[in-house]
C-alpha cells in the first residue's frame, strides 16, 4: 500500500496562553528524498522536539529536527531500526556535549522528542521524555503511553542525560481517515474522553480550534490526519511534496546511483586486500602530487625556458627535473605508507581512550539508581565491540568488556552460563520439549516429525536420536487413520505413555520402551475445534486447548480408549480470550496454567479463574515486557516453580510456583538462543534443555 495515503497536517504552538501563530521550532515534516537508503523510499516521517530543562534558542530545535531527519532517511533497514538509529544519534550528540561541559557555565542541552513514521499502511510512533501521542482510528482512541495518567511511564528521562536513550516504539493499523497527535507532556492532562471527542470534529481545522480552546497554557503538538492522495481538503494548507510524486524519482535516482557504486566498486580493490590497497592508494596520491609537480614544472619553463645548449647539459637539466619529481614522490610515499601503517593503531587508541572515558562515567554513578548504572554500562560495552573489530583480543578491552557485563548482570540478577548444544536436526524447527526420565522428546514443527533422544544417566549426553517413524505427518495406522499436521505431544504419567495429537483429532500413543509399539484413535467431535495448539494429560484425562474457541476441550477415558464426546472446561459463556496463549499445563493438585505470549500468565481451578501474579522481577525483565515463548512447570519435589523463556531477552526465568522471582539465566554466546522457543527441565541433575532453532541445548544451572 505504498503511497496510498498521505498526510494533512497542521500545529499548535501556545505559550504562556497565548498562541503564537508559527510552527513549533522542534516540528518537523518530510517524504523520503530522492536519496533515501533502502526500505525508507516510501516513509513519511514526522518528528516534534519538545524543549527540557533549560530552553535553547530556536535555531537548535530546527538545527536538531533536520539532523534527525537526514539520519533517518539514512538508515536502511526495517523502520524500528531507523528510529533507534536516529535517535541514538541526536541523544549522542547531546550528552557528549553536556559531557564535556559539565564543570563549565555553558548551557546543558536536554530534549524531549518524538517520532513518527507512516510507512505503508503502519504508523510507527517513537518516544524519549515526556512526550505523548493519540491515535484516533476506526473508531479507537489509543494513546501512548497507554495510560496518561500514569506518571511513570510518561515522564521517562529526555534524551542527553543518560549515555543511551530510553526509547519506547509502538506500531499501529492505519487507513485513511485515522488522525495521529504527537504533543508535549500537557496533552496527558486531558481526559481521554475529551481528546476522542476533539480528534472526531469534521476537519482538522476544527480540531485544533478544539484543542486550542481546551489548552489553557502550554502546548507544541502536530495534528496529521491521512487522507487519499487525491484527496481535496477544504482547509487551506501550504503545499508540500507528495509521497507520489517522491517514488517516481526514487527509482531512477537508486538505479543510478547503484551503477555508480558498481563501478567505484570495480575500481576499488577489496579492503581485505591491504597489499592492492595499499599499492592503489599511494598510486592515486603519487598521480596527484605528480601532476601538481608537473603543473609547476610546466609553468616555470614558460616563463624561465632552458637554453639550446649540448646534449649534456640537456641531459644534465633532465635528469634534474626528474630528481625535482622523484625526490617529493618518494617522500610522498615514505609518509603515505607510514599513515597506512600506523591508522588502525591511532583509530583503536581514540577507541580505547573513549571506552576508559566511558566506563569511568559509569563508575561515578550513584549504585543506587539502577537505571542510569546500566545504561552507562550498556553504553561501554557498546564501545567496546567498535574497539573490537579495530583489534580482536585486546585485554584491556577485554578487562572492561567483561566488568561492565558482569555488573550489568549483578543488577539484573542474571546468571551467565555456558549453553551446550546437546544435539540438532536438520532443516527442522524444534517447537515442544518433553522430558520423561533420560528420555527427551522433540516436535519438530517445520516437518511436523516427533524425534526420541535417549540421554545419558547425568542427562549430559545424547546416546542415540531417531524419529518416531509412526508420529509423523502421513504416516499410516492400523484402522485407517493417517496423520496430518501434529498439534502437540504429552506424557500420559499413568500409562508412561507418550501422546501425539494432530489437528484431525488423531491421538497416537507409544510405548516409551518399544517406541515402535503404538496405537492410534480418532476423538469425537474434532471437526468443532476450532485452532487446538497445546495437548496436556492429566489423571489419564486429555486435555486440549482450542485458542480460537476460547475453550479447553476435556475428554474422560474410557479403559485405554476416549470414546465419549469432550466436556468443556470452561463452562458458561464468559469464556477467557486464549488467542495469544503459547502454551499450558496442568499441575499436580490439578491447577490449569495458561501463558500468553505478552507474558501474562492464569490460573484456574475447576474452570474458575484463580489470583495469579508475577512478582520480585527487576524493573525491565519483568514477563509482561519481555514477552515469552514459553514455560515449563518443575511440579517435582527438587525446587519446584516455573522456568519462562523470552525470545526478546535470550533469557531463562526461574520463579517460584507461586510466581515469585528466583533467578535468570543467559548464556555468554547469546546468539545460541536467538531462536529459544522451548524449555524442560531436570532437576534431579540441575540442568535445562532449550531448543533454539533446530537445535537443543543443555545448560548445567550451577555451573557458570
Amino acid at each position: 500500500m505504498a503511497f496510498e495515503l498521505e498526510a494533512l497536517v497542521g500545529h499548535l504552538y501556545i505559550v504562556g496562553g497565548r498562541v503564537i501563530n508559527v510552527n513549533p521550532p522542534g516540528a518537523l515534516v518530510e517524504v523520503a528524498p530522492p536519496t533515501a537508503a533502502e526500505g525508507r523510499e516510501g516513509d513519511t516521517f514526522f518528528l516534534l522536539i519538545a524543549p527540557s530543562g533549560s530552553i535553547a534558542p530556536t535555531t537548535f530545535y530546527q538545527q536538531l529536527a533536520r539532523l534527525a531527519a537526514e539520519r533517518y532517511f539514512s538508515i536502511g533497514g526495517s523502520v524500528t531500526i531507523a528510529l533507534r538509529a536516529m535517535f541514538q544519534l541526536i541523544n549522542r550528540n547531546l550528552y557528549e556535549h553536556n559531557l564535556e561541559h559539565m564543570d563549565s557555565e555553558q548551557q546543558q542541552f536536554e530534549t524531549s522528542m518524538i517520532a513518527a513514521v507512516l510507512h505503508e499502511d503502519d504508523m510507527y510512533v517513537a518516544r524519549v521524555g515526556p512526550v505523548v501521542s493519540v491515535l484516533q482510528t476506526a473508531g479507537l482512541t489509543l494513546t501512548f503511553p497507554e495510560d496518561l495518567s500514569d506518571d511513570e511511564p510518561l515522564f521517562s528521562v529526555p534524551l542527553g542525560l543518560l549515555p543511551e536513550p530510553e526509547i519506547s516504539m509502538v506500531r499501529y493499523g492505519v487507513n485513511a481517515g485515522s488522525r495521529l497527535l504527537l504533543s508535549d507532556g500537557n496533552l496527558a492532562d486531558i481526559t481521554t474522553d475529551r481528546l476522542t471527542s476533539v480528534l472526531l470534529e469534521n476537519d482538522i481545522e476544527k480540531v485544533l480550534h478544539s484543542l486550542r480552546r481546551t489548552i489553557k497554557i502550554q502546548s507544541q503538538l502536530m495534528l496529521v490526519e491521512l487522507v487519499p492522495p487525491d484527496y481535496e481538503s477544504a482547509v487551506l494548507a501550504a503545499p508540500g511534496e507528495s509521497s507520489h510524486e517522491v517514488s517516481m524519482k526514487l527509482g531512477a535516482a537508486r538505479q543510478q546511483l547503484e551503477m555508480e557504486m558498481d563501478g567505484a566498486r570495480r575500481k576499488l580493490p577489496g579492503r581485505g586486500n591491504f597489499g592492492m590497497l595499499l599499492r592503489w592508494g599511494l598510486g592515486q596520491f603519487a598521480g596527484r602530487i605528480a601532476g601538481v609537480l608537473i603543473f609547476f614544472a610546466d609553468l616555470f619553463q614558460r616563463f624561465f625556458p632552458l637554453p639550446e645548449i649540448t646534449p649534456t647539459r640537456r641531459l644534465s637539466a633532465g635528469t634534474l627535473i626528474l630528481t625535482v619529481l622523484l625526490i617529493p614522490l618518494l617522500i610522498a610515499s615514505i609518509v603515505v605508507l607510514s599513515w597506512v601503517s600506523n591508522l588502525g593503531e591511532t583509530e583503536f587508541e581514540q577507541c580505547l581512550g573513549k571506552l576508559q572515558e566511558t566506563a569511568s562515567l559509569a563508575r561515578s554513578l550513584d549504585t543506587s539508581n539502577r537505571r542510569s548504572v546500566t545504561s552507562a554500562w550498556r553504553a561501554a560495552l557498546q564501545v567496546a565491540e567498535a574497539c573490537d573489530v579495530m583489534r580482536s583480543d585486546d585485554p584491556a578491552v577485554a578487562a572492561m568488556r567483561h566488568e561492565a557485563q558482569t555488573l550489568i548482570d549483578a543488577i539484573n540478577n542474571v546468571k551467565r552460563r555456558e549453553v551446550i548444544p546437546l544435539t540438532n536436526f536438520e532443516d527442522a524447527v524444534i517447537s515442544r520439549l518433553r522430558l520423561q526420565g533420560t528420555d527427551l522428546y522433540a516436535l519438530d514443527d517445520k516437518n511436523d516429525l516427533v524425534y526420541s533422544i535417549k540421554l545419558s544417566d547425568d542427562g549430559k549426553a545424547p546416546l542415540r536420536q531417531e524419529p518416531i517413524s509412526l508420529m509423523r505427518i502421513g504416516a499410516t495406522h492400523e484402522g485407517g487413520y493417517t496423520i496430518g499436521q501434529i498439534v502437540d505431544i504429552a506424557f500420559d504419567d499413568h500409562s508412561g505413555d507418550l501422546a501425539m495429537l494432530d489437528r484431525n483429532g488423531t491421538l497416537v500413543r507409544c510405548s516409551t520402551q518399544f517406541i515402535l509399539n503404538c496405537d492410534a484413535q480418532r476423538v469425537l467431535n474434532a471437526n468443532n475445534w476450532e485452532r487446538p495448539i497445546a495437548l496436556t494429560i492429566w489423571a489419564r484425562k486429555l486435555y486440549i486447548l482450542d485458542s480460537e474457541a476460547g475453550q479447553i476441550w476435556r475428554y474422560d477415558p474410557s479403559g485405554s480408549s476416549y470414546v465419549s464426546a469432550p466436556r468443556e472446561y470452561f463452562a458458561g459463556s464468559a469464556r477467557p480470550n486464549l488467542r495469544n496463549v503459547v502454551d499450558f499445563t496442568i499441575s499436580q493438585k490439578g491447577t490449569v496454567y495458561v501463558l500468553y505470549d505478552d507474558g501474562v500468565m492464569k490460573a484456574y481451578i475447576g474452570g474458575n479463574e484463580s489470583p495469579f501474579v508475577f512478582s520480585g522481577f527487576n524493573e525491565g525483565s519483568e514477563p509482561h515486557v519481555v514477552h515469552t515463548q514459553g514455560f515449563y512447570l518443575n511440579d517435582s519435589p527438587f525446587a519446584p516453580g516455573f522456568f519462562i523463556i523470552s525470545r526478546r531477552t535470550r533469557a531463562i526465568y526461574e520463579t517460584t510456583v507461586a510466581g515469585t522471582f528466583m533467578d535468570s539465566y543467559q548464556a555468554f554466546d547469546q546468539e545460541k538462543l536467538e531462536l529459544v522457543s522451548a524449555v524442560v527441565a531436570y532437576p534431579e541433575q540441575n540442568l535445562v534443555y532449550v531448543a533454539s532453532g533446530n537445535t537443543i541445548f543443555g545448560i548445567d544451572m550451577e555451573l557458570g
